[in-house]
C-alpha cells in the first residue's frame, strides 16, 4: 500500500505536467509559434509590442469649445419649465 501513495503522488504529479507539454506540441505541430503555454528561446517580440512600438506619440484631438458655457444646472426648476 505504501508503493501505491509514492505512485500516486508521482501520477498526480506528472498528469498536468504531460498534459502541458502536449498541448505545446499539438500546437507546434498545428504551426503555431510564440504562442505555446511553455517559453520559448527566440527574444522576438510579440505582435502586440511590435504594433505599439510602430504607434506614434498621442495627440490630442478633442474638439475646442464652441459656444458659451451655462452656469445654470440642466436639474433647475426654471430650466426644466422653460424647456
Amino acid at each position: 500500500m505504501n508503493y501505491f501513495n509514492e505512485y500516486a503522488l508521482l501520477v498526480a504529479v506528472a498528469v498536468p505536467v504531460l498534459a502541458i507539454v502536449g498541448l505545446n506540441v499539438f500546437l507546434w505541430f498545428g504551426g503555431e509559434r510564440g504562442t505555446l503555454l511553455l517559453p520559448t528561446t527566440k527574444n522576438r517580440l510579440s505582435a502586440w509590442e511590435e504594433t505599439q512600438a510602430a504607434v506614434p506619440a498621442v495627440t490630442d484631438e478633442t474638439p475646442a469649445a464652441t459656444g458659451a458655457v451655462s452656469d445654470v444646472p440642466a436639474n433647475d426648476e426654471e430650466t426644466r419649465k422653460a424647456a
